[in-house]
């Protein structure tokens, strides 16, 4: 098993694990969404878990300053690792990943971004040791 930052050549796999993670087709068209854009931008990480030659998870954040904080503060936007690789501390290591790039761009804290009925998804976060902290609100424009 390999974690390294995406590349290019990456696009096609990780789509088709979008798709199993929106649990819909929606990522099969090229342009019909920021994956190019995202992995140029500096403020921005997608790490992908290889293994034998397959992705089989991936997570990405950003890293932002806001006013309230004298540092940066990273932003976990997605992470998800294939239903027949789970339980496998995958996802643990993912995480171990993040806060360790988050720590050497020496942000505040770590955001996280879940919806509200991934309930997994929470309790693996609360285990380790993240803070259930609020909600978040959308409005598409």
């Amino acid at each position: 098993m390999q974690i390294r930052q995406a590349i290019d050549s990456d696009y096609a796999p990780l789509m088709e694990l979008y798709n199993e993670f929106v649990e819909t087709d929606r990522f099969s068209s090229h342009n019909n969404d920021s994956f190019s854009r995202v992995i140029k931008n500096p403020h921005n990480f997608v790490y992908v878990v290889e293994e034998g030659g397959k992705l089989i998870a991936f997570a990405a954040f950003s890293v932002r300053d806001v006013i309230r904080y004298p540092r940066p503060i990273a932003e976990l936007d997605e992470l998800f690792v294939s239903a027949h690789h789970r339980k496998k501390g995958i996802g643990s290591k993912l995480m171990e990943q993040i806060e360790k790039k988050a720590k050497e761009l020496n942000c505040h804290r770590i955001f996280i971004e879940s919806h509200y009925d991934r309930k997994a998804a929470h309790a693996f976060y609360e285990a380790l040791d993240y803070l259930n902290y609020g909600h978040y609100f959308i409005k598409d424009l």
